[in-house]
């Protein structure tokens, strides 16, 4: 159960959420809203060429790439729900690996799938064709606990190291020198899981669109993707993982088949608890 009472009204709004779903494995975890930081950059590229006698250089169009930057913080207002957002901390970190065809470490081991995600956080970050989640990677993720807010104690045990007193450890040498020595011994102790009440997340985020990204003509008429003109923020969401929603993804980034179709027409059969 959640600790209700520590959280706004609009924190627990599945709208608010920051969601994030390992694809390969189709995992979901979900994060409160409590975002402090937001920035969504769109990068363009282009190759220019310096020509004699020319002033402004040849330039040609490569790309135009997006990255978000999202920064948020997870509040816990007791110890079980601390215990609650570990778990979906330690869930984050894992989703930056790929899947592999064994568990066991060999000398050489086959990649299966990449490991691509999906991120929806309200209208900002969504498919603005249908609200589900963007795809796309994560260059990494920065963990910070905020120490001085302090944290949470659980229940369990720890190997406290120490030393035992000198002179309770003489020993004698071939010649019947005596000389002293510290000893490390180890005890248990009563506790031993420390949660942080209070960490700090940030992510940047790669999009790789699922839907054209340019303008096209129809008719005498342009239009910017597939025919809607709310790019890049969408004007409806959807929860991943239900009925309605309809994300998709690269088949060869799940695959791992370089040779596989551009995108895939199925629906990603999200599992997880909502």
């Amino acid at each position: 159960m959640y600790a209700q009472g520590y959280d706004p009204g609009a924190i627990e709004d599945s709208f608010f959420k920051i969601w994030i779903t390992h694809l390969a494995t189709r995992q979901t975890i979900d994060f409160r809203g409590w975002v402090r930081e937001f920035s969504d950059q769109f990068n363009s590229t282009w190759n220019t060429e310096n020509v004699y006698g020319r002033m402004d250089p040849l330039a040609t169009f490569q790309n135009t790439q997006r990255q978000i930057s999202l920064a948020f913080d997870v509040v816990s207002g007791d110890a079980t729900q601390a215990q609650q957002n570990l778990d979906r901390i330690n869930s984050l970190i894992s989703f930056l690996y790929p899947v592999y065809e064994t568990e066991k470490r060999d000398i050489q081991n086959t990649l299966k799938a990449a490991p691509l995600l999906g991120l929806r956080w309200t209208n900002l970050i969504a498919d603005p064709n249908d609200g589900s989640q963007l795809v796309g990677y994560l260059a990494g993720v920065s963990y910070a606990p905020e120490m001085d807010k302090g944290g949470f104690l659980q229940g369990g045990s720890y190997e406290q190291i120490g030393e035992r007193d000198f002179a309770k450890d003489k020993t004698l040498d071939a010649e019947g020198n005596e000389h002293l020595q510290s000893v490390q011994t180890t005890r248990t102790g009563g506790t031993g899981i420390y949660i942080p009440k209070t960490v700090s997340l940030s992510l940047q985020f790669t999009v790789l669109h699922k839907h054209l990204t340019g303008w096209s003509k129809s008719g005498t008429t342009y239009s910017f993707g597939t025919g809607t003109k709310k790019f890049p923020n969408a004007s409806n969401v959807v929860i991943p993982g239900t009925s309605q929603d309809t994300t998709t993804v690269f088949d060869n980034e799940v695959a791992g088949d370089p040779e596989a179709g551009p995108l895939s027409s199925a629906k990603a059969d999200i599992e997880g608890s909502f």
